[in-house]
């Protein structure tokens, strides 16, 4: 037996059957998409081929003369909740068909007689495959074109019409200090200074004003903390669908740095200049040059210890003649000074990655530093680390014979981290020891599959109550080698720590005031 719905609302099917032919009856449910309609108990009164075919499940039940497919469970279930609740429910299923996987926009609704009785309910699918298809691939492209737009640049911003923004990214908090959703309706110079041009008004201005596209105009951007960062922003005009302008969108990179380093190296190109003018006329004001040079270098030393993005140019320099050097591209050299720029090459490379470490503090908060685990030789990494020493525990009259390691043993360590993690140990060992004293390596095999190297030396010691205390970022401990002013600032046992636990190993302190110290490292044998 069939049944339909009259009015939107529902009739019962013997109604319909009343009034229209049963053939016409089937032909008009046959087009419809696919449907039921249920008893409150569940069972099937009517099913259209569409509904059969796409959820038929193997089983069926007679009804009249009639063989129906009985309701998926998922189905029966609603069919179950709706008698109880008399509400309509709407909701996407997902089906696998040979066509592969289609989306169904499903209502289930109750039916009621011409006496607003309760009798059955209808379940009806509208295929919305193409639109659930579009709105995933919409959404792909969304987070495809933010990708790449965060990897493009540092920030993007949307201004509507008057040059309100609407919309800034989360990034920009790193320039202006605060978040988004403090900045949106303020106007977009709000946020800084665009650099001017010679007719006294900025490139962006004109541009916006003209509703034209600008690129790369460096804004001059101050924070709440007082930190002045520079910008470059570009945008384009955005119109809609009839061609009215309705903003801007556009986005930002932080030059801060560039320009630091091109104005560094300006101003070290007009001083080479001018020195190379002043030797060629004035060869008796060499030597006041020279002190000179040495005084700028000194202070640019000091400058450069603190500004870690500054040091690249410079470094990358040195890097670069030390090969031309070891190339002997203008000459042979001795066999000493072979040595010396090998020195020089290995310092310049490991420095340049203690550089990186530093700008990426932020990544080793959060424990995302990338490691790269291969076999590393333990005699390797302490003679390297002991030759970047050198030369500062010579100046102190320091005796590193005891840095070696006689037998070799292969780890399984990141070999960057781990020369950088020695390195610190050695060097904490060389600032802090007197002049005179000693320091020496130890090794030992724990647990069959982890090393301890433990760094000793013959300085001060340190107090009990510091020894944890020394390994947390930015601090030094109030008593011992840590409060006697040595430059630092306080990160390279916190780096240290938290490389040697990312490689699976640790980093402690055993020392007694006017004992000395004996930092251990903790590191992974090749299995």
């Amino acid at each position: 037996m069939h049944s339909g719905v009259k009015s939107g609302a529902a009739a019962a099917i013997p109604a319909l059957q009343g009034i229209v032919s049963r053939d016409f009856f089937d032909a008009i449910f046959e087009q419809s998409h696919p449907m039921y309609v249920a008893r409150p108990d569940g069972t099937v009164i009517y099913a259209n081929n569409g509904y059969a075919s796409l959820f038929g499940t193997g089983r069926s039940q007679r009804t009249g003369s009639q063989i129906l497919p009985a309701l998926r469970s998922d189905h029966r279930d609603i069919v179950t909740r709706i008698a109880r609740t008399r509400d309509v429910e709407t909701r996407q299923v997902s089906v696998e068909t040979a066509r592969g996987t289609e989306y169904y926009l499903s209502r289930h609704f109750p039916i009621h007689d011409q006496n607003d009785g309760f009798i059955a309910i209808c379940g009806s699918f509208i295929n919305s495959t193409r639109q659930v298809n579009a709105e995933s691939k919409l959404r792909l492209e969304k987070r495809r074109f933010l990708d790449i737009t965060r990897a493009a640049s540092d920030w993007i911003w949307e201004t509507d019409v008057n040059g309100n923004i609407t919309f800034i990214s989360d990034r920009v908090v790193q320039a202006v200090g605060q978040p988004p959703l403090l900045l949106r309706g303020r106007a977009l110079t709000d946020l800084g200074t665009f650099r001017k041009e010679g007719s006294g008004s900025s490139k962006a201005e004109t541009a916006m004003e003209n509703h034209v596209p600008f690129r790369s105009v460096p804004m001059t951007i101050e924070s709440i903390d007082g930190e002045t960062k520079v910008y470059n922003l570009s945008g384009v005009p955005v119109f809609n669908e009839k061609g009215r302008f309705v903003g801007y969108r556009g986005t930002s990179d932080d030059i801060t740095a560039r320009l630091a380093a091109e104005n560094e190296a300006s101003s070290s190109r007009a001083d080479l200049e001018k020195a190379v003018r002043e030797i060629s006329h004035k060869n008796l004001q060499l030597e006041m040059t020279a002190k000179k040079a040495v005084a700028a270098a000194r202070a640019k030393d000091e400058f450069l210890a603190t500004m870690s993005h500054e040091l690249r140019t410079p470094l990358n320099a040195i890097i670069g003649f030390a090969e031309v050097m070891g190339l002997e591209t203008f000459g042979p050299l001795s066999e000493k000074y072979q040595e010396y720029v090998t020195d020089i090459l290995n310092s310049g490379r490991h420095l340049l990655s203690l550089i990186e470490d530093i700008l990426d503090i932020a990544r080793i908060e959060s424990d995302k530093i990338p490691l790269e685990l291969e076999p590393t030789s333990l005699r390797n990494l302490v003679d390297d680390a002991r030759i970047l020493v050198q030369k500062k525990a010579t100046d102190k009259g320091l005796d590193l014979s005891a840095v070696r390691i006689d037998d070799d043993i292969a780890l399984h360590v990141d070999p960057t981290r781990s020369l950088q993690i020695i390195v610190n140990l050695l060097g904490n060992a060389v600032k802090f020891t007197p002049e005179g004293g000693k320091i020496g390596a130890d090794t030992e095999i724990r647990d069959g599959n982890m090393l301890a190297l433990t760094i000793w030396d013959t300085g001060p010691g340190i107090e009990e109550s510091d020894q944890e205390r020394i390994f947390e970022a930015f601090k030094q401990a109030h008593n011992g080698i840590y409060s006697r002013g040595e430059d630092g600032v306080g990160l390279g046992l916190t780096l240290s720590l938290k490389l040697a636990r990312l490689m699976g190993g640790n980093i402690t302190v055993a020392c007694e005031p006017g004992q000395g110290s004996r930092f251990t490292v903790t590191l992974p044998l090749m299995p």
